[in-house]
C-alpha cells in the first residue's frame, strides 16, 4: 500500500511552479477540479488536502 502525497492548496501550487514556472494553472483551477470530484481531496475545515499524483494523473491524460 502506499500513502498518496497529499498536500495543501499552497504546497501544491509550489509543486507546479517547481516543474511549470509559467504555468496557467491557478489555485480556483485546482479548487474547481476538487469541488467537481474530479481529483481526490480531503476537506478538513477549512483547510484543502489534494491529491498531487491525482492532479499530476488528471493533467497528464490525454483524454482531458
Amino acid at each position: 500500500m502506499t500513502i498518496p502525497r497529499m498536500r495543501t492548496l499552497t504546497e501544491t501550487m509550489a509543486e507546479i511552479k517547481a516543474l511549470d514556472p509559467k504555468t496557467a494553472v491557478t489555485p480556483n483551477c485546482v479548487r474547481t477540479l476538487c469541488k467537481s470530484g474530479k481529483i481526490r481531496c480531503v476537506f478538513t475545515g477549512k483547510k484543502l488536502l489534494v491529491d498531487l499524483d491525482d492532479l499530476f494523473k488528471y493533467f497528464g491524460s490525454p483524454e482531458q
